[in-house]
C-alpha cells in the first residue's frame, strides 16, 4: 500500500481494474458558529475559536476553494458528509390551489453544481430529508437539510437499478448513512457497493448500530438465490471514533491488532485487551479510567461481543485503510469547562476512513494525512490550505476475484452437513420413540396394577400415577440431553470453519451458524 501527497489526482493513477474513492466532511454552513435553540449558545465543537481569520470560515470564500478540492481529486466517487441542500426556487407557472402550501423540493446547491459536468449523485428520497430539516428548522431555525450523498462518475458508472432499496431503510439511518450499488458502464469491473457514512458523535451504541445497519444494507443489494458471496464493498466517512483497539466499532474489523492503531503485529495477550476496552470505554464515556463502574464496563464488554457476533454471523471481512490524523481542533474535554479557550490546545484525532471487504478488495494507494501536514497541525482546519474541519481521504482499490470454496470441498461439506443433520434426526426419532414406548408400558402396567378401565376412569382428571410422574421427569431430562448433545455436535460441526465455509453453510441453511448451532434446522 503507497501512501501519496495529499490532494494528488487519483484519476492518473488508477487502472482499468481500480476503483479511486475520496471522501470529504464538507462542513455543512449551517453547522458553523450557529446558535443552538436548545441553549441559546454557540456549542463549542461548532465555534471554530482556533480560526482567527473569518474568511476563511466564509461562504463566498471557502466553498469555491471546497469545489476545487472536489474536482481536482478526480475519483470514481466522492462520498460527502454534511452536504447541505437547499429548497429549489418556486415555479410561478405551477398553479396551485388558493391557501395550499406546497413545500420545494431540496436540491444540490448552486456552489456545488459544477461537479455535475464529470457525475451524477445518489441522494435520499425527498421524504427522508424533510425528516431531516425538520431537525434544523427546530434546533437551529433553518429550513435545509444536512445529509450524505455519493458522486460517481456517469461515464463510468452506473446504479444498480434492480438494488435500489435505500427507500427501504428506516429514516433515522438516511441521516447517517447513504449506501448503493454500482455496475460498471464499460463491465470491465465488477459491481461494487460504496457507502458515504457519517456515525454519532457521542455514544458507542449509537455508532455500532449505525453501522451494523449499514452493513445490512449493503448485504441486500448482494442477495443471490445462485451463491452466497456478497459484492465488493467500501464505506468512507467521518466515523466520529479513531477506531482504536478495544473500542467496540473496531470489533468490525478483522485482524484489529495488524492496523496502524496497534504498536506491534502480534495479537494482544488478553489482559491487554482487557486494558485496551477498559481505556477506550473511559474515552467514549469521556470520564477519566478510574471512575469506569464495574456495570458500565460489563455493557462495553456485551456491546464489544454483540458487534463480534454479528460480524461472526454475516461473514463480514474487513480492513481499515492505515490513514492517520484527519481533524486538528480544540480538545475541549482536556479540562474543564470553565477553562478559558485560550488554554485549550489543538489536538489531532483520526475520525474518518475507509473501510473495506479484505477479500474481495485490496487497497492499493491512499492520500497522506495530517502528520505530514505541519500548517495543518499548528493552525488546525480548515485553514489556507484545507477548506473544510476534515481532511478529506482518497484511496484507490484493486478489485479482485471473491475467492469460493473448491466445488469438491463444497459438496464434501454439504454432504457432512446433511449427513450430521439425518444422523441427529434419527437420535431424536429413536429417543422420542423409546419415551413413547416406555409410556405406553407403563400405561398397561399401571391400569393392570390398579384394575382400572379406561370406560370406568371417572370424569373428573385424576392426578398422575407417582410412576407416571418419574417417567414423564426423567423424559424431560433424556430430552434434554439429547438436546445439548445436538448442540456440541453442530458447535464442533462449525468449529474452525473458514468464511467461505460458513458462508457456504449459511447460504445451505438459510439462517446462520448461531443460530444453527443453537436451534438446529426445522423439518
Amino acid at each position: 500500500m503507497t501512501k501519496l501527497p495529499f490532494g494528488s489526482r487519483l484519476e492518473a493513477a488508477s487502472s482499468s481494474d481500480a476503483i479511486s474513492v475520496a471522501s470529504f466532511n464538507l462542513l455543512a454552513p449551517l453547522y458553523i458558529r450557529p446558535i443552538d435553540q436548545r441553549t441559546g449558545e454557540i456549542q463549542p465543537f461548532a465555534a471554530f475559536e482556533w480560526v482567527k481569520d473569518y474568511d476563511l470560515l466564509r461562504n463566498e470564500t471557502r466553498l469555491p476553494r471546497l469545489l476545487t478540492c472536489l474536482e481536482n481529486c478526480d475519483t470514481d466517487f466522492i462520498c460527502v458528509q454534511e452536504l447541505q441542500l437547499e429548497r429549489g426556487t418556486e415555479d410561478h407557472n405551477t398553479p396551485c390551489k388558493t391557501n395550499e402550501k406546497k413545500s420545494q423540493p431540496f436540491i444540490l446547491p448552486a456552489w456545488i453544481k459544477p461537479l455535475l459536468s464529470k457525475y451524477q449523485i445518489i441522494l435520499p428520497s425527498q421524504q427522508q430529508l424533510e425528516k431531516i430539516a425538520e431537525r434544523n428548522r427546530r434546533v437551529l431555525l433553518a429550513d435545509v437539510a444536512v445529509t450524505n450523498g455519493i458522486f460517481y462518475k456517469s461515464n463510468k458508472w452506473a446504479p444498480d437499478s434492480c438494488n435500489s432499496r435505500q427507500s427501504e431503510v428506516d429514516d433515522e439511518h438516511t441521516t447517517t448513512c447513504i449506501t448503493h450499488a454500482f455496475r460498471s458502464v464499460n463491465k470491465d469491473v465488477a459491481s461494487i457497493v460504496i457507502s458515504s457514512i457519517h456515525l454519532d458523535a457521542s455514544r458507542e451504541e449509537k455508532r455500532c448500530g449505525q453501522l451494523q445497519r449499514c452493513l445490512g444494507q449493503a448485504a441486500s443489494f448482494s442477495s443471490n438465490p445462485s451463491h452466497p458471496y456478497v459484492l465488493p464493498l467500501i464505506i468512507a466517512g467521518d466515523f466520529n471514533c479513531e477506531l482504536s483497539v478495544g473500542s467496540c466499532v473496531s470489533a468490525f474489523i478483522a485482524n484489529t491488532s495488524d492496523d496502524d492503531n496497534s504498536n506491534n503485529s502480534s495479537s494482544p495477550k488478553e489482559e491487554e485487551e482487557e486494558v485496551n476496552k477498559l481505556r477506550e470505554c473511559a474515552a467514549a464515556l469521556r470520564i477519566p479510567l478510574t471512575s469506569v463502574s464495574p456495570d458500565q464496563e460489563k455493557q462495553w464488554h456485551r456491546l464489544y461481543e454483540d458487534v463480534q457476533t454479528y460480524v461472526y454471523d454475516n461473514c463480514w471481512v474487513l480492513k481499515r485503510v492505515q490513514t492517520g490524523f484527519t481533524r486538528m481542533a480544540l480538545d475541549h474535554d482536556e479540562l474543564p469547562s470553565s477553562t478559558e479557550s485560550s488554554q485549550l490546545s489543538l489536538k489531532p484525532w483520526k475520525l474518518d476512513h475507509f473501510l473495506y471487504t479484505s477479500n474481495t478488495l485490496e487497497a492499493v494507494n491512499y492520500w497522506a494525512t495530517l502528520e505530514e501536514d505541519d500548517e495543518s497541525a499548528s493552525t488546525g482546519l480548515p485553514n489556507e490550505r484545507v477548506p473544510t474541519d476534515h481532511l478529506p481521504l482518497a484511496a484507490i482499490f484493486k478489485v479482485l476475484p471473491h475467492p469460493q470454496l473448491n466445488e469438491g470441498l463444497r459438496k464434501q461439506l454439504l454432504t457432512s452437513l446433511e449427513e450430521l443433520e439425518l444422523k441427529q434426526d434419527a437420535d431424536t426419532r429413536e429417543t422420542n420413540a423409546e419415551i413413547d414406548s416406555e409410556k405406553i408400558n407403563l400405561e398397561e402396567k399401571l391400569k393392570l396394577k390398579e384394575q382400572v378401565k379406561v370406560e370406568e376412569a371417572p370424569k373428573r382428571k385424576r392426578k398422575p400415577h407417582p410412576e407416571m410422574i418419574q417417567h414423564i421427569r426423567q423424559s424431560r431430562v433424556l430430552k434434554k440431553q439429547l438436546k445439548q448433545t445436538q448442540i456440541v455436535e453442530r458447535q464442533q460441526f462449525v468449529s474452525g470453519s473458514s468464511v467461505l465455509e460458513r458462508m457456504e453453510l449459511q447460504h445451505a441453511l438459510g439462517m446462520t451458524c448461531n443460530e444453527w448451532i443453537e436451534k438446529g434446522r426445522a423439518k
